[in-house]
């Protein structure tokens, strides 16, 4: 279940989205529904997925006592493992909404592709996971090793059955890019879902950031489509919504 804040900010970014909402859309590993949901409500076409049946056990709520479960007209299926080939037609959804999913898998190489493989073109990527690019997790990790995961770390206590509760791949945004790229998507956009304003002094540090940024797209470029991406990278690496928002929430359309 994706907290508050960031349901309310991936529902803002998808409402701006063209065509919306006559849009055919997949959430990937959908938790409790409640973006289908709402989603649905507004008129989207939707379809949901489960990896296993526990997905609920953080939550301490088993899936016939939901909430805001999506109504029975949004199909919802079971045992899609997003590290592996996704069971859909090439081309068969305008969006698909990754919502604090990708720092859950192995990997989220396979997904990324499989993504672009299913949206139409110019169809859209939703997505948000814990920024371990913001200033706050920069510092964090500087003094201690250690990614600002927003929830605990896995832990010796858990069983290996157990990891894909926690965030156990923290999504570097420079690959990202290149895997969104591989895809072909293109970022859109970078948004806010929260900032904290008692980090705010960290933006004092905002030129040295942009310089160093900079310096570093820069180095070692080998030729014409490296130095494009390290340009559009350094784009977004210096955006606001990068430094300060709680979550990566990005948009992305496959061009």
């Amino acid at each position: 279940m994706p907290q508050k804040h960031v349901f309310e900010a991936v529902l803002r970014a998808t409402r701006r989205l063209p065509g919306y909402p006559k849009l055919r859309v997949l959430d990937l590993s959908a938790g409790r529904g409640e973006i289908a949901a709402a989603l649905a409500k507004d008129g989207c076409d939707v379809r949901g997925t489960h990896f296993r049946a526990d997905d609920y056990k953080l939550a301490g709520v088993s899936p016939d006592k939901l909430v805001n479960a999506p109504p029975a007209s949004v199909p919802v299926d079971a045992d899609i493992d997003l590290t592996k080939p996704l069971p859909y037609q090439d081309a068969a959804f305008d969006l698909a909404v990754l919502c604090e999913v990708a720092e859950h898998l192995p990997t989220y190489i396979p997904v990324i592709g499989e993504i672009g493989r299913v949206l139409a073109p110019s169809g859209h990527l939703i997505l948000s996971t814990p920024n371990v690019a913001r200033l706050h997790s920069r510092l964090h990790f500087f003094w201690t090793g250690t990614h600002k995961l927003i929830r605990r770390r896995a832990g010796w206590d858990l069983s290996p059955d157990d990891l894909y509760a926690y965030h156990v791949s923290p999504v570097d945004f420079p690959l990202l890019h290149t895997l969104l790229h591989q895809a072909g998507l293109s970022v859109q956009r970078v948004d806010f879902t929260r900032f904290k304003w008692r980090h705010a002094w960290l933006f004092l540090g905002y030129p040295l950031v942009w310089i160093a940024t900079r310096l570093e797209t820069r180095r070692h470029r080998s030729g014409n489509a490296h130095a494009a991406g390290e340009d559009d990278l350094f784009r977004w690496m210096t955006r606001p919504a990068m430094l300060g928002s709680e979550q990566l929430l990005l948009t992305a359309r496959k061009t």
